[in-house]
């Protein structure tokens, strides 16, 4: 049984509707997100150098984000999923419940979603800086994009910087927690849901894994983003809980704040240096060969929901 089949007596969202509702979605986070920065800034606007972002403007910047997160991801979902679940109340059992949320299958497929999101990272990794070894061969193109992820990562540095415990947890709540919790409400709670009972489910995975990596608008990161899409959306379909996806897409962006932290012991490989890095080590090699081999079997053998859970869902 598909985990993520309506619920009888519940009339499912149409394709036509979710693409029109989705479309709305990604066209107006990216103006509530300059609305919610111009706020956060007292109606400045930032500079290609991030002048701004000193330590009294960075706390600012971090509400904003997590307030449009809430706002534009999670709120519409509720309110579209209010459409179809039947539910009086936004936070209503029957509107919780159609969402993926509250499901109780135990603490193992949690571990294992966030496993094998620690056993991608060495391939994700891989790709994106291949990638940048070959950009600069399409010529401007290439070079462009590359301005666009140095720039993009210089924010996040600054954005992402903290000096005590307490800013860490700060910088964690808005750049781990808030987007694990309200990118997979939205994206997989909804979306996937929606395409999974009008399409099948294998091409409501891939559609939305693919559309969740056009969301974050990082062209030069789409590979790695779909690939990252597609796991999340592949242990949501296996599970039906959105605590399952919660954990991993969590896990993902800890990784990579932890590893914004080590960035001055592990530069990893810049274009400038030719590709004389870890990726052009023989042992980087293996090791994403072994972590790869050890994920195609944590997946084979990934927990999957009692059938008397499943059956619940559709009753």
């Amino acid at each position: 049984m598909n985990p993520l089949a309506e619920p009888q007596g519940q009339k499912p969202p149409g394709t036509l509707f979710t693409v029109l509702a989705l479309l709305g979605v990604l066209v107006l986070y990216p103006f509530a997100g300059a609305g919610l920065t111009l706020v956060a800034t007292g109606g400045r606007f930032i500079d290609s150098e991030f002048r701004l972002l000193d330590s009294a403007m960075m706390p600012r910047l971090r509400v904003a984000q997590a307030v449009g997160q809430v706002l534009v991801l999670m709120l519409p979902a509720l309110l579209l999923a209010r459409l179809h679940s039947g539910s009086r109340t936004l936070f209503g059992a029957k509107n919780i419940s159609w969402l993926g949320i509250g499901r109780t299958d135990g603490i193992l497929p949690l571990v294992a979603a966030g496993a094998g999101m620690l056993l991608l990272q060495p391939l994700m990794y891989t790709i994106t800086e291949v990638q940048n070894l070959g950009l600069p061969y399409l010529g401007e193109v290439g070079n462009a994009m590359l301005r666009d992820q140095e720039r993009l990562e210089l924010f996040i540095r600054r954005f992402a910087a903290y000096d005590s415990v307490p800013g860490f947890l700060a910088v964690a709540a808005v750049l781990a927690v808030t987007p694990a919790i309200c990118e997979e409400i939205f994206f997989r709670g909804y979306v996937q849901k929606s395409f999974a009972s009008s399409l099948s489910p294998v091409k409501a995975l891939l559609l939305t894994g693919f559309v969740f990596a056009l969301f974050h608008m990082e062209p030069s990161n789409i590979i790695p983003l779909t690939l990252l899409g597609w796991y999340i959306g592949y242990i949501y379909q296996k599970s039906g809980n959105l605590a399952v996806p919660a954990v991993a897409h969590g896990t993902n962006n800890l990784a990579a704040l932890l590893f914004l932290s080590m960035e001055q012991w592990f530069s990893g490989v810049s274009t400038a240096d030719g590709g004389h890095g870890i990726v052009s080590m023989w042992q980087w090699w293996v090791f994403v060969i072994v972590s790869l081999a050890i994920f195609f079997v944590l997946m084979r053998r990934f927990p999957e929901p009692a059938a008397s859970a499943q059956l619940d869902n559709n009753v």
